[in-house]
């Protein structure tokens, strides 16, 4: 596995496990990223800094890419291309109310 990747899986986890003490919380992938667009803010029980997403993009600019879990293959890189079809897709299905 590329190490950026790996760097990358290892710091949202350590993320998501910061604001929930959950190793992968679901959709943590997109929570994240949704910091990445929309700047700091809250996630959980965490404060994601302009440190924290700074080191965020970083890293995906790093591997190209992004991480995101899928069932069969757990945490799974994929192109920043595909993957922010992803987000556009997860954030129309977002009723008002499910992002704090």
């Amino acid at each position: 596995m590329d190490p950026a990747v790996q760097q990358l899986i290892d710091f949202i986890s350590e993320l998501s496990e910061e604001a929930y003490a959950a190793g992968w919380m679901q959709d943590v992938e997109y929570q994240l990223w949704r910091r990445l667009q929309d700047g700091p803010g809250r996630y959980g029980r965490l404060d994601v800094t302009p440190a924290h997403i700074l080191r965020l993009r970083t890293l995906s600019e790093r591997c190209r890419g992004w991480v995101y879990w899928h069932d069969d293959t757990c945490e799974t890189f994929i192109p920043l291309p595909e993957w922010t079809a992803m987000y556009t897709i997860w954030r129309s299905r977002l009723r008002p109310g499910d992002i704090p």
